[in-house]
């Protein structure tokens, strides 16, 4: 995390001047009781706080340039950048928040330890991750990644990177989504993401939404969905430049450069990243590059372009009882996004064009070559006072091709369809009840017509406390690997569902103390699973579950350079999956000490099924991780970080040890 001292403090106060911030919301009705603070551009550093009136006014100090951000109960966060002094008030319109379970993960905000008392943002610079997944393992305990080595997930036979939320999720990972700027991104042949392509190299914010989103997202997205959420440059030219090196020739380089001027912007991002590896054959490499370009076509118009490409060779070692030499995959994955978007005082929306394409090579002979291409539309309207409507619709075309060059076995050419309608509307009741409810209405060239509703409401019980509760369904497709390819395509495959019921409460006695919990109770059918034995292996309909939890969380920062978070979550199911953990224990403890910023984490997983017969287990861990940061400069920075610093000998799935004690470090430029 990048930090900035300011060493002259009376002479920025005296540049400040008052200005005055008006908060309304849709339709124009004062929002009282917001905060709205003064922050320092570059740094994000809050210099100032304020609370609306019942007018929904303020009068609040801020020097230019600077950040004015607007938060409250309900709504969705606005921030605006102030170059210079406005001639009258500024005035902000709020959007509503969505009455769902979600968290909500900062990838790189310089300074927002001084906001953490007002947000539930979790910072990922902060910490250890490397990528996406890496990080949402690490702060959320309802999430579980595999991995098998320092750094790279792999793919096909021994591939890790599955993610589970809630137990949810699948092997390989068909059952959470990945949503990449309001898109769902997935491989078009297996249905899986590819999370080696998820570097946190052009990630600004990370959404995880637990709990079915399958109203919002189809298929794939039963058990939740991961959203992220591109970086935007702010006015002006920015340059960031982070590199680290570490044990095992494990490295990290990303540049993000973009500029923002009155209607035009740009964007450059691109990753390096490279491992030896711990084991012999256990090497990674990959790049990522991608672009962006808008242009503000009227004030409530803005139409944006973006492109991106990857490419990462990443190799198995084997398991230690068998150990693999020259076994690799190779894949290289494209493509673009056509992006159109409105923001009117009472209608809010979105278009996405999008398409990608995948080539994939791996050591067994298997080749494939697969696409998905899409529009998604979205618009959120006002049609009366404490009404939001959203009304959105989406069709996708998925496939792709597949052989063996070694057994020459030829899978064919596959491609599905799909077309669907969704709407949410919420309703506040009153000053304290907000009333949602969706619908889906999906139809598939394979498997026909689905129906996905959704059910929410959220109740605050007094200032800082609020109780919530949902009731929603998701489902998964089969995917074409299941219907035609292997281990035993079945094309007579139905999809599978989830019905979730959920409660959750939320407290905050005191800007210095956040907690919350949340029960849930999860029932899956028609699972997809493999009966007999090789070569006689048939897929069938035939799996079912109940998933039970309970999810808990607390914050206290008793001071302003002092926080400690801790969450915990337990899961009791009746059909619990290989590699997935009961109970799953984080916590995090940040230290701002001025000329330093230290970050203390730990992750502590329970026993898990090592097989899916489930005649073996593997032992829980605990595994600490540690990050200094020092400023160098203004715009500079230094870290140092150390993973399993207890150097405790764990293995996420079996036959793979995860490597000892190991570090990095680095140094971040920004300008």
């Amino acid at each position: 995390m990048l930090r900035r001292i300011v060493l002259v403090l009376f002479p920025l106060a005296a540049m400040a001047v008052p200005i005055t911030v008006t908060v309304n919301d849709p339709h124009g009705l004062a929002v009282p009781g917001a905060t709205v603070q003064v922050l320092e551009r570059g740094s994000a550093r809050v210099l100032a706080t304020a609370t609306t009136d019942e007018t929904g006014s303020t009068l609040i100090d801020s020097p230019f340039p600077s950040i004015v951000r607007v938060r409250a109960d309900g709504f969705e966060e606005a921030v605006r950048p102030l170059l210079e002094a406005p001639g009258g008030p500024i005035a902000f319109r709020l959007i509503p928040a969505v009455v769902q379970t979600s968290i909500e993960v900062v990838v790189s905000e310089p300074a927002a330890f001084e906001a953490a008392a007002v947000s539930t943002a979790r910072e990922i610079d902060r910490g250890v991750a490397r990528t996406v997944f890496d990080a949402v393992d690490q702060l959320l305990p309802s999430v579980y990644v595999t991995r098998r080595g320092v750094m790279g997930y792999g793919i096909a036979t021994n591939g890790t990177g599955g993610v589970t939320i809630r137990g949810i999720g699948g092997s390989p990972n068909t059952g959470v989504l990945i949503v990449i700027d309001g898109r769902p991104d997935m491989q078009g042949l297996m249905g899986h993401p590819l999370p080696d392509f998820y570097s946190l190299s052009n990630a600004e914010n990370i959404r995880v939404i637990e709990g079915p989103a399958s109203v919002l997202y189809g298929s794939n997205a039963m058990g939740g969905a991961i959203e992220i959420i591109p970086a935007r440059p702010q006015s002006g030219f920015h340059t960031r430049l982070a590199s680290s090196l570490g044990s095992f020739y494990t490295g990290q380089h990303r540049l993000a450069h973009g500029a923002q001027f009155e209607k035009f912007f740009y964007t450059l991002h691109a990753g390096l990243d490279h491992t030896s590896g711990d084991r012999p054959s256990s090497r990674y490499r990959s790049k990522d590059l991608s672009l962006g370009a808008g242009y503000q076509l009227a004030d409530a118009w803005r139409a944006s372009l973006q492109g991106r490409y990857g490419h990462f060779h990443v190799e198995d070692p084997g398991p230690i009882t068998a150990p693999l030499a020259n076994s690799y995959a190779r894949v290289g994955r494209g493509g673009f996004s056509l992006n159109l978007d409105n923001a009117y005082s009472r209608t809010w929306g979105y278009a996405r064009l999008f398409s990608s394409h995948g080539r994939h090579i791996i050591t067994d002979g298997f080749r494939s070559v697969d696409s998905d291409t899409g529009l998604r539309i979205m618009q959120s309207v006002t049609p009366a006072p404490r009404i939001v409507l959203d009304l959105g619709a989406d069709a996708a075309t998925y496939g792709g091709r597949a052989r063996n060059v070694k057994t020459a076995l030829d899978y064919g050419e596959h491609h599905v369809t799909t077309a669907a309608g969704f709407s949410r509307l919420q309703y506040v009741a009153s000053p304290r009840l907000r009333l949602n409810a969706g619908l889906r209405i999906e139809n598939n060239s394979v498997f026909g017509a689905i129906f996905v509703p959704e059910f929410g409401a959220t109740l605050r019980l007094a200032k800082g406390y609020t109780l919530g509760s949902m009731v929603g369904k998701g489902f998964r497709n089969p995917t074409i690997r299941e219907l035609y390819l292997f281990p035993a395509p079945n094309p007579l495959l139905k999809p599978e569902t989830m019905w979730n019921y959920q409660v959750s409460f939320r407290a905050e006695p005191s800007r210095a103390f956040q907690s919350s919990v949340t029960a849930y109770y999860a029932d899956l059918s028609n699972m997809i699973v493999t009966l007999g034995r090789y070569p006689n292996l048939a897929l069938r309909n035939a799996g079912r579950a109940l998933n039970r939890g309970v999810e808990l969380e607390a914050r206290w920062k008793p001071v302003s350079r002092f926080q400690w978070v801790n969450s915990y979550a337990y899961l009791r199911s009746t059909n619990l999956a290989p590699f997935v953990p009961a109970h799953k224990w984080n916590t995090a403890l940040n230290i701002d000490a001025g000329k330093a910023f230290l970050h203390l984490g730990a992750t502590t997983v329970g026993e898990r099924w090592a097989n899916t017969a489930k005649t073996a287990k593997l032992d829980g861990y605990s595994n600490v991780t540690m990050k200094c940061t020092v400023p160098a400069g203004s715009g500079r920075s230094l870290f140092f970080m150390v993973d399993n610093l207890l150097d405790r000998s764990y293995q996420v799935v079996s036959g793979y040890p995860m490597p000892g004690i190991n570090a990095a470090g680095g140094f971040t430029l920004e300008f």
